[in-house]
């Protein structure tokens, strides 16, 4: 099975319910997952990009989670690409990546 998570809020408690959520399910050995992925857009940006109060945890999925950002939401904070943790990649829109991934088969999931 293959998942992914959207997280678009700026509220740090949510981030960490969402990454909280992404761990719950890496860890539920009841579900075989190919691949799982967490991809933030609007003020969830903020979460991926360095002295994120959660950086640690964001490069604790490297291998096991896609992270992926939303480029037009790095542009419209002014947030260069250069500042995203080495284990995110950009995408060109978030809305498009989920349409992407979806049609792909992946099971969407709104965090919080």
């Amino acid at each position: 099975m293959k998942s992914v998570f959207h997280l678009s809020s700026g509220d740090v408690d949510d981030w960490q319910h969402a990454l909280a959520n992404v761990n719950n399910l890496l860890g539920d050995d009841t579900v075989e997952m190919d691949e799982v992925a967490l991809l933030a857009n609007g003020d969830a940006i903020y979460l991926f990009v360095e002295r994120s109060p959660f950086s640690a945890d964001v490069r604790a999925l490297d291998g096991d989670v896609r992270c992926l950002a939303c480029s037009n939401s790095l542009s419209g904070r002014s947030i260069p690409k250069s500042k995203l943790l080495s284990n995110v990649e950009s995408v060109s829109s978030g809305v498009g990546a989920l349409t992407r991934l979806q049609h792909d088969g992946y099971a969407y999931l709104k965090v919080p």
